[in-house]
């Protein structure tokens, strides 16, 4: 039987960062390896996640941090997937770029096209479902956290809105949405990012979410 492929492309909640010492939570505390354990060898959970990585915006001389610049190569790397999940757009959250909701969720989409194209112009009759996960909320932490200097009160509320402008987003495109908020809450030490306890909590309902969906074949 063949293992179902899932790719994870993120941020740093992906990656995972820990707020506590600026390192990574381990294999095992991070979300997504809470849900490869919780679902067993008849899946493979693959791990696409970078510390400041946005949608689609150019930051200089760290261009490599733009979603839509790196997705096609890490997408071909990592065929055949059975399931394409892109979890981006808190990085472009700051009081600098002014970013809309729906224009976040609106390029968070088109890193996912990115993907699909590459992945349907290598195995075009291979099928395979996408999800777009809306990100986690900032939490007023951030306003006085690590990262505060690129935090205002706008940002927290327009963190606020991302949900619902994912999930019509996600309906508009046809892919499958998954909300991030109802399980889990960035720490208090920088209110933007998920503790070990977090993690667990998104992991385990991620796993859920996988056995409902989408069945090793």
């Amino acid at each position: 039987m063949a293992k179902t492929r899932i790719m994870i492309y993120g941020d740093s909640n992906t990656h995972g960062y820990n707020a506590l010492d600026g390192g990574r939570f381990d294999e095992n505390t991070r979300w997504t390896g809470v849900c490869q354990n919780i679902l067993g060898s008849d899946y493979v959970i693959v791990e696409e996640g970078l510390n400041g990585r946005n949608t689609c915006y150019n930051i200089p001389q760290e261009e490599y941090k733009n979603g839509c610049f790196c997705v096609v190569p890490i997408t071909l790397s990592q065929l055949p997937l059975d399931v394409i999940c892109v979890k981006l757009g808190s990085n472009d959250i700051d009081k600098f770029s002014k970013h809309t909701p729906e224009e976040i969720a609106e390029d968070a989409a088109t890193v996912m096209k990115y993907a699909k194209a590459a992945a349907e112009g290598k195995y075009p009759d291979h099928p395979r479902k996408y999800v777009l996960m809306a990100p986690l909320e900032l939490t007023p932490e951030a306003l006085t956290g690590e990262f505060a200097e690129f935090y205002d009160e706008e940002c927290i509320e327009i963190a606020k809105k991302l949900p619902a402008a994912y999930e019509a987003q996600a309906k508009k495109d046809g892919f499958m949405f998954f909300d991030a908020n109802k399980y889990a809450r960035c720490c208090k030490e920088d209110g933007l990012h998920l503790d070990a306890e977090n993690h667990r909590k998104l992991g385990e309902a991620f796993a859920q979410f996988v056995l409902e969906n989408f069945a090793t074949k």
